[in-house]
């Protein structure tokens, strides 16, 4: 591998570590200019000793600084999307493989995690309904049979990320995606850690779908296949799709609420209350109406067209839904990378860049949050000195021509005073 490769590798675990170049130059026993150099590729030559150093300071291993990041390689994508998103689906990754890398990172630490079972962490065991059935009987199905496991009754699901986490045992995290990408699932077939991202900049009952969507393919077993192709459905995304709808907004539970608030049938008003009680969009509503033939597709079809927002403002709740919204354009890390993440960096193993990086914050707010919380890493390590009168005399010596002394010319490659 070149130097300029190992150079952009020193920087990119630099920046997982959430280190300054100041901080690692530091601990690396090496001088700033140096280490920008290095990073830049701009270094003639780099030495043993000093890769050496700057992988124990990294606390990475040496072949990490030299070989490609092992967790992208393993890492496994199920991006469902058309050929025109190739470049938003390929940006989006990327997020996954930062969010991994770094927890793969912190097991290094000998950082505690949860446990993490055959699904990732999941407690939750349902026996998948017969593939002879129909993708939509399938999705139903399931979703049924996670309802009744849970004992949800026939409500709203409160907290589907919480669900998400502790019940299936995925990471999910809200995060800056490229529109395109609504959100996809990552895993880390090594480490057995499945990721889920949504994209924040979708709306907050978009957001539900897509977390739900996915969590359809984890526990149907879809792994890492493409489910999406220039926009035709296939099989799976059809019963993911069914699975989303029947878990968020179960026909019994409509049929009930339609019942005691719409006894003449639903209007446009009806179906926008229960979209909001269970927090769907009045597309979801509309086709569980037609499905339990509350509405015809002619009726149905006649209601389809305002947005969430049109419909909160329209009857009675647009406050609380822009607050929604707000709370859902912020990004949201996976909190048990998350507090990991806070615990390396309490014990001084990252820097606060990598925790504000994971919650898309910056640096110095960050730090004054943790600060606040009483949570602050130890003192840096002091820089090493420079031995001025050593120095001289190596120079002189140098002059006169002694034996046994390297030149700084010589050393330049290797001394850490450099």
């Amino acid at each position: 591998m070149n130097l300029e490769e190992i150079g952009r590798r020193v920087a990119l675990e630099r920046s997982h570590a959430g280190m300054t170049q100041r901080d690692l130059a530091a601990r690396a026993e090496l001088s700033q200019p140096t280490l920008h150099r290095i990073e830049a590729g701009e270094r003639p030559a780099l030495t043993a000793a000093e890769l050496d150093r700057l992988a124990v300071a990294l606390d990475v291993p040496l072949t990490r600084l030299t070989r490609a990041n092992p967790v992208g390689q393993r890492m496994r994508v199920a991006a469902r999307g058309g050929r025109s998103a190739a470049e938003d689906l390929s940006v989006a990754t990327r997020t996954a493989e930062e969010i991994l890398t770094l927890d793969d990172r912190m097991d290094a630490f000998a950082l505690r995690s949860e446990h993490r079972g055959d699904v990732g962490g999941a407690s939750l065991t349902c026996e998948l309904p017969p593939e002879s059935l129909t993708a939509e009987d399938q999705g139903r199905g399931l979703a049924r049979a996670v309802r009744g496991k849970l004992e949800l009754g026939l409500g709203p699901v409160a907290n589907l990320a919480e669900f998400a986490e502790s019940v299936v045992g995925v990471d999910t995290a809200v995060v800056d995606l490229p529109h395109l990408v609504s959100g996809f699932t990552a895993t880390d077939p090594d480490r057995n850690v499945i990721l889920v991202l949504v994209n924040s900049t979708n709306v907050p009952e978009r957001q539900r779908f897509t977390l739900a969507h996915e969590l359809g393919h984890v526990l149907f077993g879809d792994g890492s296949d493409a489910h999406l192709l220039d926009g035709e459905r296939t099989h799976a995304e059809t019963r993911c799709d069914a699975f989303a709808r029947h878990l968020l907004l179960p026909e019994p539970g409509l049929a009930r609420w339609m019942r005691e608030n719409a006894p003449d049938g639903p209007g446009l008003k009806e179906c926008a209350l229960a979209a909001h009680h269970y927090e769907v969009s009045l597309r979801v509503v509309l086709i569980q109406c037609r499905r339990l033939g509350l509405l015809t597709d002619d009726a149905a079809k006649s209601l389809e067209g305002p947005t969430g927002r049109q419909l909160a403002w329209s009857y009675g709740w647009g406050p609380q839904y822009a607050a929604a919204c707000g709370a859902a354009s912020q990004a949201r890390p996976p909190r048990r990378v998350l507090e990991r993440a806070v615990e390396a960096y309490r014990a001084g193993k990252i820097g606060v860049r990598a925790v504000a990086a994971l919650q898309g914050s910056e640096p110095n707010a960050t730090a004054l949050e943790l600060a606040d919380a009483g949570i602050t890493p130890p003192p840096p390590p002091s820089p090493k000195r420079i031995d001025v009168s050593t120095l001289i005399a190596r120079r002189a010596g140098h002059r006169d021509g002694s034996t046994g002394q390297h030149s700084v010319r010589e050393r330049r490659d290797g001394d850490p005073w450099e």
